[in-house]
């Protein structure tokens, strides 16, 4: 053991004294990316209730704890200060696996994860994880008191596939509540934020990243796909690039915003807010495509390098059976676009979601908050 590993063990021991906070939820987001995803449906939920609650979240830097609203404390995740703040939350929410030493008795742990599973994970893509990865999630797995689920198929992946061995409950995802939920104000608000007319419709590309971090596959003719929309659905349309955190820095090289018909979206800070206010989707392997479908809103898979990326990391589910046309080149893309049927691809949505027995329904963030408030009187 190192020196800083000793001053570490020994600071969370002390820590570990302190008395719990009873009013004290912590919450993280994508090790610390910000107010975003489930957690912040849940903290929203919380926010609402008019509780006296104390409510922080670990954030990476002051930009992150910039986009937190009134009434949640930042917390620095490279400090001290975290590991006092984990060490005497009653209650902590993520939707990653966490890398916090000890969890005390007394203490709650609520993971809510963080999507529908397109690609094998966890125990299934162990062989393809480091093993530290690995000894990471298993003690998570050994500190969660809950997994919410929104639909069978990821109930039972929790149930086998997270080296987890306690209770899964089917409650809907948190962050998905928004679509049942319609608010024109967000559609406005997108549309205000990238300075477009309020009758533009958008087309959202939104692909995850590759583990070498490729970015030839991301070779996408915006124009004559905005074309193809214009030609398909009429109006006037304009595109939205979003890029995964890995490669966002490389959107700018890679596509020619001209700020009118073609933007940069990488860096709004919710991506279920974009999937409200956006028209049409177009994605690879993301999980966004499962929460976007649930409006039944057109969407589109996008896979250049399919073959290349099913080496990376296997499937639970074959592309060519999933309720989404799938497209390999821009041409084949934009052909699709110009025949889209909704019916078509409606009807194929309902078999898949009734197939995997999805269960959101709007109501997730409140069942996980009053599961919250109950632990806070323990």
């Amino acid at each position: 053991m190192n020196f800083h590993d000793f001053v570490s063990i020994a600071f969370w021991k002390i820590c570990g004294l302190l008395p719990i906070n009873h009013k004290k939820i912590l919450f993280s987001s994508y090790n610390g990316l910000g107010y975003s995803d489930s957690p912040k449906a849940i903290a929203e939920q919380l926010l609402s209730s008019g509780k006296d609650l104390d409510l922080c979240w670990i954030v990476k830097d002051d930009k992150q704890a910039a986009s937190l609203p009134s009434g949640i404390r930042p917390i620095p995740m490279r400090s001290l200060r975290r590991v006092m703040e984990v060490s005497t939350a009653k209650v902590w929410v993520d939707n990653c696996r966490k890398y916090e030493r000890f969890k005390r008795s007394g203490q709650y742990y609520l993971q809510t994860w963080h999507g529908f599973a397109l690609k094998q994970i966890e125990r299934d893509a162990a062989d393809h994880l480091d093993k530290s990865y690995v000894e990471n999630a298993k003690r998570d797995a050994s500190q969660t008191d809950l997994i919410v689920s929104g639909s069978g198929f990821m109930t039972k992946c929790y149930q086998t596939s997270f080296w987890y061995d306690g209770p899964v409950q089917a409650w809907g995802t948190p962050r998905n509540d928004i679509f049942f939920h319609p608010n024109l104000n967000t559609c406005e608000k997108i549309r205000n934020t990238f300075h477009l007319p309020s009758d533009c419709h958008l087309l959202l590309y939104a692909p995850t990243f590759r583990e070498d971090h490729n970015t030839t596959c991301y070779n996408l003719d915006i124009k004559n796909v905005l074309c193809a929309c214009r030609n398909r659905f009429g109006g006037i349309w304009a595109a939205l690039i979003r890029l995964h955190p890995n490669v966002a820095d490389q959107s700018a090289e890679l596509f020619s915003y001209n700020n009118t018909t073609i933007l940069d979206a990488s860096a709004y800070p919710d991506m279920q807010e974009l999937l409200v206010g956006i028209d049409f989707l177009i994605t690879d392997y993301s999980s966004s495509m499962f929460d976007y479908a649930l409006q039944e809103k057109p969407c589109i898979q996008f896979a250049p390098d399919l073959e290349a990326y099913r080496q990376e990391r296997n499937f639970y589910f074959s592309l060519d059976v999933l309720p989404f046309p799938l497209a390999q080149n821009s041409e084949e893309l934009c052909r699709i676009i110009e025949a889209y049927d909704f019916e078509t691809q409606n009807t194929r949505w309902a078999h898949f979601r009734q197939q995997n027995s999805f269960c959101e329904d709007g109501m997730a963030s409140h069942r996980c908050a009053q599961w919250i408030l109950e632990q806070l009187q323990k």
